[in-house]
């Protein structure tokens, strides 16, 4: 027991590490950012008028923030880029909810979203040799190509003399914006309890089970992409190590997989003793998966005992926000519709899930997920005869 409490205290206590670097980081970026060019502001922000003033203040912000954004796409074509270079072939682009995919050898425009993630660049990793896949150069793209951009920026200042003032101003902004980028994307560390680029790295440079999951991931997406099924796959494909730690985000997605393997076969029983493996490290599981494994833990409880506190403690206030924030998720409109055939035994709002899933299946960036939903969807309705 005591064992146990310590292992406990020493992940939070690592927690709380891994936000205080990310704070410090940003810290520090911004202490470097007023030294280095408070003085070159000064000309704008000065103003006999304090409105003007605050005006010119708050529009400097809101331009670091568009040049944080642009740097976001610019950040995700990089991995595209350097995908492409090191073999990986294209699967799908994604900037806020709007996904480009390749579907049929054309492009195609869908919506998708997932909370907490500003976007992301999925590929087909190219096949293993001699167990070794390239992984550097792809998770290193997105910040080379964020320092390129800003090194662009600072040199069009530094060369072009005559240039307007408010354009110099954009430009600086922009530089430091991909800068902050490639910091907080570069420097190994976890957001939110989500590895960032450069702890990808690290993670997979000294592990093999990250290196495997992180592999494995991809190739499932790009599988499922191309319309093949979870239950079409190797359950082999996604078991662990008896000695992984399922809290490390590339085995808890890992183990996310394992469990939509079960369900996509209808064995709830495997699907359930999967998801119970994760229960006891929720402390330690970041904040992205823990709301996966909770909806999912819901859908669960809803179809077999359908216990009212359990229920009730589950759908608390931040999973109901989470799940709204997923509207485009199929897997949610699955879990509402459990919700009102088990729980509230509203027939009419199961029936209005159904047809939101129904209608998000077409716009489904990964066809073989969207399969396996619709075959869920049908299951339920199946219940309501």
């Amino acid at each position: 027991m005591g064992k146990g409490n310590h292992s406990k205290s020493k992940y939070k206590n690592k927690g709380w590490l891994d936000t205080l670097k990310s704070i410090v980081i940003c810290g520090v970026f911004g202490g470097v950012l007023g030294f280095f060019i408070g003085d070159f502001f000064n000309p704008w922000l000065k103003s006999d008028n304090i409105f003007i003033g605050l005006l010119k203040f708050y529009g400097l912000i809101i331009l670091f923030v568009i040049g944080y954004i642009i740097h976001i796409i610019i950040h995700e074509a990089g991995h595209l880029i350097f995908g492409l270079l090191t073999d990986y072939t294209f699967v799908s682009f994604r900037i806020g909810s709007i996904t480009i995919v390749k579907e049929d050898g054309k492009l195609k425009t869908k919506k998708f979203n997932i909370p907490g993630t500003a976007g992301q660049c999925l590929m087909m990793p190219p096949k293993i040799k001699d167990g070794e896949f390239p992984f550097v150069l792809y998770n290193l793209g997105g910040v080379i190509i964020n320092l390129l951009v800003s090194a662009l920026c600072i040199s069009t200042i530094v060369l072009i003399k005559e240039m307007a003032f408010v354009l110099e101003v954009i430009l600086l902004l922009a530089a430091f914006a991909g800068i902050l980028a490639a910091v907080t994307n570069g420097i190994p560390m976890k957001i939110g309890g989500v590895p960032n680029d450069g702890h990808n790295i690290y993670s997979m440079l000294k592990d093999e089970d990250a290196r495997r999951g992180f592999y494995v991931q991809l190739e499932v997406n790009g599988l499922q992409s191309l319309g093949i099924r979870m239950k079409e796959l190797p359950l082999s494909k996604f078991v662990l190590n008896n000695n992984a730690d399922v809290s490390q985000p590339l085995n808890t997605a890992m183990r996310l997989m394992e469990y939509s393997y079960h369900l996509d076969h209808l064995d709830i029983e495997s699907a359930k003793t999967c998801l119970l493996s994760l229960t006891e490290h929720m402390d330690r599981i970041a904040l992205l998966f823990v709301n996966e494994i909770n909806c999912e833990r819901l859908f669960l409880e809803l179809v077999t005992d359908c216990d009212k506190s359990t229920i009730d403690r589950l759908y608390n206030k931040k999973l109901k926000k989470y799940i709204k924030a997923s509207r485009f998720q199929m897997s949610k409109k699955r879990l509402m519709m459990a919700y009102e055939i088990y729980y509230t035994k509203d027939i009419n709002k199961a029936l209005q899930f159904y047809k939101e899933g129904k209608n998000l299946a077409s716009n489904s960036p990964v066809k073989g997920d969207a399969d396996m939903e619709l075959m869920l969807l049908d299951w339920l309705k199946v219940k309501l005869l």
